[in-house]
């Protein structure tokens, strides 16, 4: 009779340590914390192909974009090469895209974010290298994401940017730190889940 009183509370306590696991897993879900900070405003610039691209390209998809310039010695390289490993990882979904502005308009020219695109492997539409005129682009980063472009290119911002595909901002992180970049794909993760793209 013991024994089976035994087994009987051992089941009981089974059932309640996964219907607890099951509550704090659906908590966790329930508070993820991305918060939706402001749309992307409108532009249009030309990419390494001599192709329009709008604001409006950033809808349906999940994008990762950043501000860099490929003679850049600093932080570009390093944040390519993250951009690049990302790139790579979501190759077998079409619904991520990356986006990366030029801060140096006069010397990237398309032919030389062309080369540049080239030189990183770049093999589809799902990676656009972005140029304008620099007006534009220091108005782009500093008023339409919030960044520093006081003294471009020199000084632009190392963030990547998550948007949604709503074509909204939802968090920064740094371009160069490994664990950010993880944190990025995470977030990312969810959002392809959360639009179900």
């Amino acid at each position: 009779m013991n024994q089976v009183k035994t087994i009987f509370i051992v089941l009981i306590m089974i059932a309640f340590i996964g219907s607890g696991a099951t509550w704090i897993i659906q908590q966790k879900n329930l508070s993820y914390d991305l918060p939706v900070i402001k749309p992307v405003p409108s532009f249009s610039y030309k990419t390494q192909d001599g192709t329009v691209f709008t604001e409006k390209a950033l809808q349906d998809k999940v994008s990762v974009l950043d501000f860099m310039f490929t003679s850049c010695t600093g932080p570009c390289p390093t944040m390519t090469n993250n951009m690049k490993h990302l790139y790579d990882y979501y190759e077998e979904i079409p619904d991520v895209q990356f986006v990366s502005v030029t801060v140096d308009p006069e010397t990237d020219t398309e032919e030389i974010l062309k080369l540049y695109a080239d030189a990183n492997g770049v093999k589809d539409n799902r990676w656009q290298f972005l140029t304008s005129d620099i007006g534009s682009i220091k108005d782009l980063s500093r008023n339409g994401f919030m960044l520093y472009a006081g003294e471009l290119p020199r000084g632009h911002a190392i963030k990547f940017i998550l948007i949604d595909h709503l074509g909204r901002i939802r968090k920064y992180y740094d371009g160069t730190d490994k664990a950010s970049i993880r944190e990025l794909r995470t977030d990312l993760n969810y959002l392809l889940k959360e639009t179900k793209l």
